[in-house]
């Protein structure tokens, strides 16, 4: 699943396989002027177990875009619905 701007947007959410480097991104994207906020990934919803993610509410795939120039390794998008249900989405 794609996700498209200007769809009912509730929450992005991008992974990573440590809070290490989820609070390096943060830190990273906050200087770059994208906020996030940094949250435990729910049971269940990656295939790799938990983990943690940034929630982002607009600017996610320019988010994912400095994460790749700054090197900083994620694991999955996953789109927040209203109903609270995740699904893995492509930036």
């Amino acid at each position: 699943m794609f996700y498209e701007r200007g769809s009912d947007m509730s929450q992005i959410w991008i992974s990573f396989r440590s809070l290490t480097y989820a609070q390096r991104a943060s830190r990273i994207l906050e200087r770059k002027g994208i906020s996030s906020v940094l949250a435990r990934l729910p049971q269940g919803v990656s295939k790799k177990g938990c983990g943690y993610a940034l929630v982002f509410h607009g600017r996610a795939r320019e988010a994912q875009t400095i994460l790749e120039r700054e090197e900083i390794p994620w694991g999955q998008s996953f789109l927040r619905m209203e109903s609270g249900e995740f699904r893995e989405v492509a930036l």
